[in-house]
């Protein structure tokens, strides 16, 4: 069982690893793509940024929801791309400086912070459609999982129609 990783970042710590093989190959998988790890803060504007042009409703907290209104507020005024994207990353900065109150996203946290909780996304559109629900289902089940925001099933903890991808919090041991 392979995992790829498509993200910017390339950060997975071994217990994450240790999981997502494990699911995996419990489920028949031969592979898991991740799509998102830790986030720069330019990244995570960029992350931002496209859902809003690709019209997904992605639920943030305040401080994202803040980010969110400048970069669509911008985008009525026909600012070009960079600088809106420029915008966006001094406010997750200036937002950030707030502490837990004003982080945009858990992917965007400082390395020793993520070090402890790894925030990972998962595509299901890589999977076999006969096996994301049995792949986010064995997820669920592991302890080490602290939290899911999926796609895929009402029925299941986490739903969340608006979501591109498997959101998972995986604590470290």
């Amino acid at each position: 069982m392979n995992i790829k990783v498509t993200a910017s970042t390339n950060r997975l710590g071994e217990t994450t690893k240790k999981v997502l093989t494990e699911v995996g190959e419990k489920v028949g998988l031969e592979e898991v793509v991740v799509t998102s790890t830790l986030r720069t803060p330019l990244a995570q504007a960029e992350a931002m940024l496209s859902n809003i042009e690709q019209n997904r409703l992605i639920r943030y907290k305040w401080a994202g929801e803040e980010v969110n209104k400048l970069a669509r507020q911008m985008r009525g005024q026909k600012v070009e791309r960079k600088k809106i994207i420029e915008a966006m990353v001094a406010k997750i900065k200036e937002l950030a400086a707030l502490g837990i109150k004003g982080r945009v996203s858990k992917h965007c946290v400082a390395e020793e912070e993520y070090d402890k909780c790894n925030i990972i996304d998962v595509s299901f559109l890589a999977m076999a459609e006969d096996k994301r629900e049995d792949f986010l289902k064995t997820m669920i089940a592991r302890k080490e999982v602290a939290k899911v925001i999926q796609p895929i099933s009402k029925q299941l903890q986490g739903y969340d129609g608006g979501e591109p991808a498997m959101h998972f919090e995986i604590n470290q041991a």
